[in-house]
């Protein structure tokens, strides 16, 4: 394939929005300042100027994606001629080989250790899935780049071919609100999806407790369904959710920065996960989101979670499966303003001096000049 001047990246997803945070606003928004930068994405979204859009429709069945969306998918691509492959879904590293073949460069971003997930989801896990993706992660390792999400998934990826970096999934803090009061009522945080891995089972037992003592307490609950759910309907049969029900709020996915606005007047975050797959070797992306709200942390108390937030004595970290645990904190942060606010403080002078984008983009620029020179 021959190669222009300058090189046109294409940033390649069967499965990701036109507004995802990581994929998106990040990785291919930081390609856009130095490359002509193009998205394959399912979903429309708002035009950008700095992007080129070109949309795939989206199945949740595995099954109708390989076979309706992925050969439209790779119909599309090619008639873009990319010089740069950046793919974000497992499924679509045969896409990026083809590709590969043409003589394009190809970036394969592990954003979650799968190899460890697929042992705890429900959905897209059989024997079809699995085989697929041991055969395609096993090419990928001789022939394409890593980007990896997290220090720990090197451990996985130990056999590489070519060259590789971690590019944390840190905030940024160009799309964080400024502080707001709080309302009236206590009020907490959730965003991302929602699963009982998640803890989403604790929250719901822990909100029963605290009701007792608060009864008009909000928790405003931002996220789609995960793996381990089927439905909203599967969420409103857990038990204890009737006699809360009116003090949560879901509002479904909905984009990260409009949920930072309901975020910032709430008076703490919560991230619990339970130990599961990779989730003790993996850093939640709203862990720091909160600390950059200004928010303190409700965490798992997993070591690589403490070494953040204990070490900025920025929020807690409980038992993940108890929820009388996560009561007291909930309870905690309403009872005790200073010592809420100070680690609110705490959190967000951490994240702006160490856990921020701007280093990673800038790390992710420079990874992609030495895989320009590397050919």
């Amino acid at each position: 394939m021959q190669k222009r001047s300058k090189p046109t990246v294409l940033h390649l997803s069967t499965l990701h929005r036109g507004d995802d945070s990581r994929m998106i606003l990040k990785m291919a928004f930081t390609t856009a300042l130095r490359y002509r930068t193009l998205a394959l994405v399912t979903q429309q979204c708002l035009p950008n100027a700095d992007l080129e859009y070109h949309f795939l429709p989206y199945h949740s069945s595995l099954i109708k994606r390989l076979g309706l969306v992925h050969p439209l998918a790779l119909w599309k691509s090619l008639r873009l001629r990319p010089d740069i492959v950046h793919v974000h879904a497992p499924e679509a590293l045969p896409i990026a080989l083809v590709h590969h073949w043409l003589g394009a460069t190809v970036i394969f971003d592990v954003y979650e250790n799968m190899g460890k997930q697929l042992k705890g989801k429900q959905v897209n896990n059989n024997l079809l899935f699995r085989s697929f993706f041991k055969l395609f992660d096993h090419i990928a390792r001789k022939k394409f780049h890593f980007i990896f999400a997290e220090d720990s998934y090197r451990e996985s990826y130990s056999d590489l071919a070519k060259s590789s970096i971690v590019i944390h999934n840190f905030p940024d803090l160009t799309s964080i609100p400024v502080r707001q009061a709080h309302p009236e009522e206590p009020a907490f945080f959730y965003l991302g999806q929602l699963s009982k891995a998640r803890c989403l089972d604790v929250m719901i037992e822990a909100a029963g407790l605290l009701r007792k003592d608060y009864p008009t307490f909000r928790w405003h609950i931002f996220g789609k369904v995960d793996f381990d759910l089927s439905s909203m309907e599967e969420i409103e049969q857990m038990p204890g959710y009737a006699e809360v029900k009116e003090n949560l709020i879901f509002y479904g996915y909905t984009p990260a920065r409009e949920a930072y606005q309901k975020g910032a007047e709430c008076l703490a975050g919560i991230a619990l996960l339970k130990p599961i797959g990779d989730f003790e070797g993996s850093y939640p992306t709203k862990i720091f989101e909160y600390m950059a709200l200004g928010l303190p942390v409700i965490t798992s108390n997993f070591p690589l979670y403490q070494s953040v937030v204990e070490h900025h004595s920025c929020g807690h970290c409980v038992n993940p499966t108890d929820a009388g645990a996560l009561y007291e904190s909930l309870k905690f942060f309403i009872e005790n303003p200073n010592e809420r606010t100070q680690m609110g403080e705490r959190g967000k002078t951490a994240v702006q001096k160490h856990y921020n984008w701007a280093g990673e983009q800038q790390k992710l620029l420079a990874f992609y000049e030495k895989v320009i020179k590397e050919g």
